[in-house]
């Protein structure tokens, strides 16, 4: 009993020093966002082995080429960058290409690239309120296990898979889990094979669920950072003309 008095003293006192606009967030939250504030690398990159599932099956495998400018900016190559398949994540809007040309251009941001890196970029306050605008309530929590490790679990005080919530591992504090529930659909991802570089934890394997069924596993390799990225890689009107992996 000592033991956890003292560990939620702690917590209080370090709370009574965050910025007083995120009252609302749960203190072990803040304590993990400030940990990583401003630690992550500018850019990264990474080659991707994806595996698409449909009913249970392996259906199809790609190998994809990623690379980000944190905090909003990110690129998939899918398949031989030469081919001109890709997507482009920039912030709130993303822009498909097919065969070298723009396919389709939407509102419809990628909420792991905010999670996985671009969430260190911002004050707390500000992720506070993006995370609410996306459905997450950062001011409640609970804990657990998770594949035999203690896990800290934001965006509800019970276990209630309908929730929206984010679940990190309480030691190194790097995610392992994200549901993320909308009116259309349940959206869950597992994050494995961390690995520390520099001071941050990357994930080296994921899995992504769709309505509780499997529709997709990522394996990464040949992750690097603080790679010098042209910043036309990001910039649609300049699609083609210059890439990382040159």
């Amino acid at each position: 009993m000592k033991t956890i008095v003292t560990y939620f003293f702690a917590s209080a006192l370090l709370f009574t020093g965050l910025n007083a606009a995120a009252q609302g967030v749960d203190p072990k939250f803040a304590a993990i966002h400030k940990q990583f504030y401003l630690q992550f690398p500018k850019t990264i990159t990474f080659v991707q082995k994806t595996e698409n599932y449909r009913a249970d099956t392996l259906f199809r495998t790609q190998t994809w080429y990623e690379a980000g400018s944190l905090p909003n900016l990110f690129r998939i190559d899918i398949g031989d960058p030469k081919d001109g398949n890709a997507v482009i994540y920039r912030g709130d809007s993303t822009y498909n290409f097919r065969k070298g040309k723009l396919a389709r251009a939407t509102v419809d941001p990628n909420i792991l690239v905010y999670l996985l890196g671009g969430m260190y970029f911002q004050t707390i306050d500000q992720v506070q309120q993006k995370m609410k605008t996306d459905g997450f309530d950062l001011s409640k929590s609970y804990h657990t296990k998770w594949n035999g490790r203690d896990v800290d679990v934001f965006g509800t005080a019970t276990a209630d898979s309908t929730k929206s919530q984010l679940w990190y591992d309480s030691r190194e504090h790097y995610l392992v889990r994200m549901m993320q529930q909308t009116p259309e659909s349940h959206l869950e991802c597992h994050f494995s094979q961390h690995q520390k570089t520099g001071k941050v934890w990357h994930e080296g394997y994921v899995k992504i669920l769709v309505n509780h069924k499997l529709v997709q596993t990522e394996t990464y390799s040949d992750f690097k950072i603080n790679v010098q990225l042209d910043p036309s890689f990001f910039e649609p009107s300049k699609f083609g003309t210059w890439h990382w992996l040159k």
